[in-house]
């Protein structure tokens, strides 16, 4: 069964089923600071709309590394549709099976302080001004929209570090003043716009996407769409596509980037697998300016491990009409 269980100081409180995140988010205070876990099983999304740490038990099962699978499933919001800010909401160890929705109603649910750690994310679409926000050991499965046709424009500032990011699109519709940067990640095949309209990235929005110590794999991509995007700072990354004009950049075909799996498995492409620990093939010559590997393992690291307590021990004696717990918990 699918348990929330919410922390606020001393007091716990406890929801059981599908509906056991929205339970706990609408019990949750208001004015921040409490915590919620989840167990392994299904949840149905919700709005967060208060300054909570959600922490789930992993975003894919791995017994080898002790992680369980915590799915949420629709689209998840983060943010208000008013005006009022939503701060200091930290996201963690989970599968989304539908949208990440960064900020509340277009232009009028301004985030500050989102952190999302180890969740693993079909899409994500910003839409309103987002401040400070992170993205650390992440998988996101598809495309990432910043304020598409209809939207206001507004101010994103968006921290990835070691993160997968599949193929998708990045769209830079009025994103002026904005800043994006992705340390330390594994981009594979991303269609870099900056309109609607699909038309390539041009430059017009420079300096917004800054990409170091990460792989850039233009993979199956055949149209110009899939090169660098133009007018961005690239510094450190290793990729199949020209990397001339570019500081400590390395050109390397896919095939000859990542060491084969166990029992021989080629990995040719940059196609992301539970089993695939990305591991360059010369991780000791392919370093960034900071003395660290380039790539997913370098920087922070990649670890599918969340920071959720693990109950050791675990003992209830009856005593009347009450239940005496007594447990030993360690944090990972």
């Amino acid at each position: 069964m699918a348990i929330a269980t919410l922390q606020h100081g001393d007091n716990v409180s406890v929801f059981k089923g599908p509906s056991a995140l929205a339970s706990a988010l609408a019990a949750a205070d208001e004015e921040g600071g409490d915590v919620i876990t989840l167990s392994q099983g299904t949840f149905t999304a919700a709005t967060i709309t208060k300054p909570v740490s959600i922490y789930g038990a992993g975003f894919e099962t791995d017994n080898s590394k002790g992680t369980l699978l915590t799915t949420i499933s629709g689209n998840l919001t983060v943010g208000r549709d008013d005006n009022t800010t939503v701060a200091n909401v930290h996201l963690e160890g989970f599968y989304l099976n539908g949208q990440l929705n960064v900020g509340g109603a277009y232009g009028t649910g301004p985030l500050d302080h989102l952190r999302v750690v180890k969740v693993k994310a079909t899409s994500m679409y910003a839409q309103s001004t987002s401040l400070y926000t992170s993205f650390d050991q992440c998988v996101i499965w598809g495309s990432f929209d910043c304020d598409r046709a209809g939207g206001a424009s507004g101010t994103y500032d968006f921290y990835f570090s070691n993160c997968f990011m599949r193929r998708g699109t990045f769209r830079f519709y009025k994103m002026e003043s904005s800043s994006i940067v992705l340390d330390h990640c594994l981009i594979n095949a991303y269609h870099n716009t900056n309109s609607t309209t699909g038309a390539a990235f041009d430059g017009s929005h420079t300096n917004i996407l800054t990409l170091t110590n990460s792989v850039y794999i233009k993979a199956n991509g055949s149209a110009s769409r899939y090169d660098w995007p133009t007018g961005s700072n690239i510094q450190n990354c290793i990729s199949d596509l020209n990397v001339t004009g570019f500081e400590n950049c390395y050109q390397v075909a896919i095939s000859d980037i990542f060491k084969n799996g166990e029992n021989g498995t080629v990995y040719s492409d940059g196609t992301y697998s539970p089993e695939r620990t990305f591991e360059l093939t010369q991780p000791d010559t392919w370093r960034g300016n900071d003395g660290t590997e380039i790539g997913i393992r370098g920087g922070n690291g990649w670890s599918k491990v969340p920071s959720t307590p693990v109950v050791k021990s675990l003992s209830v004696t009856p005593s009347g009409t009450n239940l005496n717990v007594t447990y030993d918990a360690v944090v990972r």
